[in-house]
């Protein structure tokens, strides 16, 4: 993934600013991986899209970040722990002779097997992490990071379907692409997965069994999935895919008199795209326009800010806050396109991150009515560190909130209709929420 720095050199350290708007904080794409999102136009749509959640800065020591970006600590390498060791990494409380001690006495008397070499230290570093109670502060080893790295220079491969961390444990399916892996196998949003190819994912951190459920496409993975209508457990194969998801599709309904425009992520061509197709759409003088951000999973900040510029005359797209009390306003910028063309803006359980911001700030600058289901619900901020051996450590620093300061995280954004679509309504390729939105614009005064 290219970036202001060269993001192929594994030596430079990274900043990295990543906004997780998602499920349960950690909302992720298996089929495109992530709600990605990246701060500045060094970096590609395909790093977007793989960039895990939104708002992502990269930077290398000494180089100044992407313009506009709020200032963050450089991460510094570490050294892994080492049992027994009798030098602490500087600034660290922990006691590594009491840590030594230990390990000999649970390798003298433990009846069992017990984790070798760098795991570790690995485990060490997740008890640490899961003890702090926020499952977006995470820890993941150097082979699931080069997993995820992999995706940001542009290999989307997965089953089709983004996850949250289930309520009594295991990963609960929040959202499924249509006519993707998961979905053609059998898989259903409420599913939750309790093992990966026989392995219990019920105690692990949602993005170490992401790793396990993450593959190259034409590989299979074996899903035990516990679902409501069912007694037993089910056991559901999935052939991994590359999905590839186009950025803007376009349409003209009701005789011409309503203009359709899908956004299906907010990468570094969107806001041009996006840009030319609105453009196009309202020079037809329509009666009203849809902005469909159904299933988007969000993308680049500076993306989402300029896009949400089109839609907001006046103001800010989001704020962000910092647990120190201090705070950052985006403002709006660039060109106001709506003008008074009435607009409907599509959403559902699968519109998260950026998506989130457009259509909250949309929603608080009254210029459009939100239709459809409550949104993903993720505002939470992760700098993602690199360190020494490759692994990475990922800890929460902020949280976003839209212009009316809102929060998202963990609550999302109630539209302002509620149209369900049901499992049966996708089946039979019926729309009652696009019907929903042509029929109050055709009416709307």
């Amino acid at each position: 993934m290219q970036s202001v720095s060269d993001m192929s050199e594994q030596s430079s350290v990274r900043l990295m600013k990543l906004l997780i708007l998602g499920v349960g904080a950690l909302t992720i794409s298996l089929a495109a991986f992530g709600i990605g999102a990246s701060y500045g136009s060094g970096l590609t749509d395909a790093q977007a899209l793989a960039g895990q959640l939104i708002v992502e800065v990269t930077a290398t020591p000494g180089e100044p970040q992407a313009a506009g970006a709020a200032p963050q600590p450089s991460p510094s390498p570490s050294k892994p722990l080492q049992p027994g060791s009798s030098t602490p990494t500087a600034g660290s409380p922990l006691d590594s002779n009491l840590f030594g001690e230990a390990w000999g006495l649970l390798q003298d008397q433990f009846y069992g097997d017990l984790p070798q070499d760098e795991d570790v230290t690995y485990n060490a570093i997740r008890g640490v992490v899961e003890r702090l109670g926020d499952q977006h502060t995470s820890f993941v080893d150097p082979e699931q990071a080069e997993l995820f790295n992999s995706d940001m220079e542009g290999a989307f491969e997965g089953i089709g379907a983004r996850v949250d961390t289930a309520e009594q444990g295991g990963v609960e399916i929040r959202y499924l692409f249509e006519g993707q892996p998961a979905a053609q196998a059998g898989v259903r949003v409420g599913d939750i997965i309790t093992k990966v190819d026989g392995q219990d994912v019920t105690k692990m951190d949602l993005t170490e069994a992401i790793g396990l459920i993450r593959g190259p496409r034409n590989s299979r993975v074996v899903l035990t999935i516990l679902r409501e209508d069912q007694d037993a457990p089910l056991e559901i194969s999935v052939t991994r895919a590359r999905i590839e998801i186009p950025v803007v599709e376009t349409k003209t309904l009701s005789d011409g008199q309503i203009e359709y425009i899908s956004l299906s992520e907010f990468s570094s061509v969107a806001p041009q795209r996006l840009s030319e197709a609105l453009k196009k759409a309202l020079d037809r003088k329509p009666k009203g326009l849809v902005l469909d951000l159904r299933g988007n999973p969000g993308g680049l900040l500076d993306a989402s800010v300029r896009i949400g510029s089109y839609f907001v005359p006046q103001g800010n797209i989001l704020i962000e806050r910092f647990k120190d009390g201090k705070e950052r306003e985006y403002k709006r910028e660039g060109r106001y396109l709506l003008g008074d063309t009435p607009l409907v803006v599509l959403v559902d359980a699968g519109s998260a991150s950026a998506s989130e911001i457009v259509a909250g700030a949309i929603q608080d600058a009254g210029t459009g009515v939100l239709m459809g289901e409550k949104t993903f619900g993720k505002g939470s901020v992760q700098l993602p560190n690199t360190l020494s051996d490759g692994s990475q450590l990922r800890v929460t620093i902020a949280r976003w909130f839209t212009p009316k300061d809102r929060a998202i995280h963990e609550v999302g954004l109630s539209p302002d209709i509620e149209v369900v679509r049901t499992d049966d309504d996708r089946q039979a390729e019926r729309d009652p929420q696009l019907d929903r939105a042509v029929e109050y614009l055709l009416t709307v005064k």
